[in-house]
């Protein structure tokens, strides 16, 4: 499930100062270098950014005789089930998260018991919208349909644990429209995103755009903030001390009180 999307990347990321991007998103050579002309006769399908949309269910049968079914709050009905295999190892579990009657989340697990794919449904109409993929319990992969058509359009890509990069169909055709590089492990908000608007499977180069760099533009004209001093310590400040003066070897020294003065 690579992209192979991207040409030429080099010469399109550098010269508009987001060389981050080719550490991002895969640097694979494509056979054309530039998009195909928008004025010109439309791409011949397949572009190669043809993505199966389908939303697909993965079995779990919450009717198993062996399955083993809790009811959390009382009314009556199950709100998890747990279907084991023959040896009583847990395949899937069915989850009714708001106790409403309507399954929410199915959980499926690996041999070693953990999850490797989850089914979510946001919006309670019976239908995924998001599916989590998971490997060796790291999520690796989740497919999501964002505009209730019933249709994936969002596939984000993880590597140890953290969102890498994203590929969307902005606008339901079934094809890829939109790459996004999150170029900043420490803020994930941050991407490069580039758009394909002559529907040819191919990022348009003047179409980049880096989702923080006005945050740092403002951050780097910023002056810092002048350094507090140092608080001093609470109560009265000690006296100096005066060391005792020193005299010379033989010198009168003066009488003590009570002391009888020589004649």
């Amino acid at each position: 499930m690579e992209s192979r999307r991207f040409p030429c990347p080099f010469r399109w990321a550098r010269s508009l100062g987001v060389a981050a991007l080719l550490t991002s998103l895969p640097a694979i050579g494509s056979a054309a270098c530039t998009s195909a002309d928008p004025g010109g006769p439309p791409p011949t399908l397949p572009t190669g950014a043809e993505r199966d949309t389908e939303v697909k269910h993965e079995a779990c049968d919450m009717t198993a005789a062996n399955a083993q079914r809790f009811d959390v709050n009382g009314d009556g009905k199950p709100d998890m089930t747990r279907v084991p295999d023959a040896s009583g190892r847990e395949l899937c579990r069915i989850l009714d998260l708001n106790f409403d009657g309507a399954i929410d989340v199915f959980v499926y697990y690996d041999p070693a018991g953990r999850e490797r794919r989850r089914e979510s449904d946001y919006d309670r109409d019976g239908r995924a919208d998001e599916i989590v993929s998971s490997r060796d319990g790291a999520v690796f992969l989740k497919e999501r349909e964002t505009n209730f058509d019933d249709k994936l359009d969002t596939w984000d890509y993880y590597e140890g644990g953290r969102l890498v990069r994203r590929e969307r169909d902005s606008d339901g055709d079934g094809l890829i429209d939109q790459w996004w590089a999150f170029n900043d492990p420490t803020d994930d908000r941050c991407a490069l995103v580039a758009t394909d608007r002559n529907v040819d499977g191919k990022p348009d180069p003047e179409t980049v755009l880096d989702l923080c760099a006005e945050a740092r533009a403002k951050q780097a004209a910023t002056p810092p903030k002048p350094q507090a001093p140092a608080p001093r310590p609470s109560g009265a400040a000690p006296l100096p001390t005066v060391p005792a003066p020193v005299l010379p070897a033989g010198a009168p020294t003066a009488p003590q009180p009570g002391a009888t003065s020589p004649r």
